[in-house]
């Protein structure tokens, strides 16, 4: 039986908390609790907490949670009594917050808008792969940066010399017969060497996350399967989506995945934009980066590629492979059935070096 509702704008240094009973009244209000772990600690069973989703809001809910007490996490952007209060302030927006969730756990009679929990595992491989994507633009930012600098200096690298240059095992000998000012080949050297650490940071990074996934490993095994698909693709799409069951049709999932195109309805007409490009976004930047190996899996998709790469062109046939593919993959998962098309001797291979990874990374991790 909820006794108190607990109604919490939290921010970094305070929080802003009403409490109401199960009357509605509210009992006790604090403009600016600095040590919200302290009241956490004074929740129980018969307590029911709402919190807005900001960073740090699925931690505390666990711990909350852990107290025995409900914990609703809200989206500010749907909540539309916050969204579109005229009068937006800490204050009120505690009181808000307490009054919703008041009426929904007493009364019944009004739904607030809840954001997905995920568990501990999808959250962990959230952040890794967040520092996995940073790690890639800075690779991106150096190499880009260097070549600017060749071009300053009136050289403009080839595809095989420059694959030479950003390897750490050639790069500075080949640096020391290029042609190139003074200043630009200091330039370089730094370059390269901040390169080649973040690149090595990156590959240790990508271990860690494979093993971050383990307790996904059978959903892991199961996706590999589709040619194209590496451990790391298969984690950041079970990243993305979490639960798969909790989509129920393909669309809502690719709405959410940020692959379902604008629409724009007039006049009886319909009329297709670009894809949304909102929500999570990883699974569309990892898997735009083996559609060619994915339709290459099959006759029939191969086909459908590349009808359409000659009809719609690159882009548009990329995407629309990519929707194909979450849609195999969302279907594996539900059903447990491997890909249709699979090669099995890839398929050895892609296992045993999975295998081969995870076993690395626990050797080399330090014993705690």
């Amino acid at each position: 039986m909820i006794e108190r509702v607990h109604g919490i704008d939290r921010h970094k240094q305070f929080s802003t908390i009403s409490v109401l009973n199960s009357q509605g009244e509210e009992v006790h209000f604090a403009g600016a609790c600095r040590e919200f772990g302290k009241y956490v600690e004074g929740l129980g069973p018969t307590d029911a907490v709402v919190l807005e989703a900001s960073t740090g809001s699925f931690w505390w809910a666990d711990q909350i949670e852990a107290k025995g007490a409900k914990c609703f996490v809200v989206d500010p952007r749907k909540f539309r009594i916050i969204k579109d209060s005229w009068n937006k302030t800490d204050k009120q927006d505690a009181r808000n917050l307490a009054k919703a969730l008041w009426v929904h756990v007493v009364t019944g009679e009004f739904g607030i808008p809840t954001v997905y929990k995920p568990t501990g595992v999808v959250r962990d491989l959230r952040k890794l792969f967040a520092q996995y994507c940073l790690l890639n633009r800075q690779i991106a930012t150096h190499k880009n940066n260097a070549q600017a600098i060749f071009v300053d200096n009136g050289i403009d690298l080839k595809k095989e010399l420059k694959c030479r240059l950003f390897a750490a095992k050639s790069g500075l000998e080949l640096l020391k017969e290029m042609n190139v000012s003074a200043a630009s080949r200091v330039c370089l050297e730094l370059t390269l060497q901040v390169l080649w650490k973040v690149e090595e940071a990156k590959e240790r990074l990508a271990g860690e996350i494979l093993l971050a996934g383990e307790a996904l490993k059978s959903q892991v095994e199961l996706l590999i399967s589709i040619k194209g698909i590496t451990p790391l693709i298969a984690l950041a799409f079970l990243a993305d989506v979490a639960d798969i069951r909790r989509f129920r049709t393909l669309r809502k999932m690719n709405a959410y995945l940020g692959l379902v195109p604008r629409a724009s309805n007039s006049g009886g007409k319909s009329r297709p934009g670009h894809i949304t490009r909102e929500s999570r976004k990883l699974t569309r930047t990892i898997l735009t980066q083996c559609v060619h190996h994915v339709a290459a899996s099959s006759e029939s998709l191969e086909r459908y590629y590349r009808e359409l790469r000659e009809k719609r062109g690159t882009g548009r046939a990329r995407i629309a492979v990519i929707r194909k593919l979450c849609g195999m993959m969302r279907r594996m998962l539900l059903s447990g059935e491997q890909y249709r098309w699979i090669d099995r001797g890839l398929y050895e291979k892609k296992l045993r070096q999975y295998e081969r990874v995870l076993k690395r990374v626990k050797e080399e991790r330090p014993a705690a």
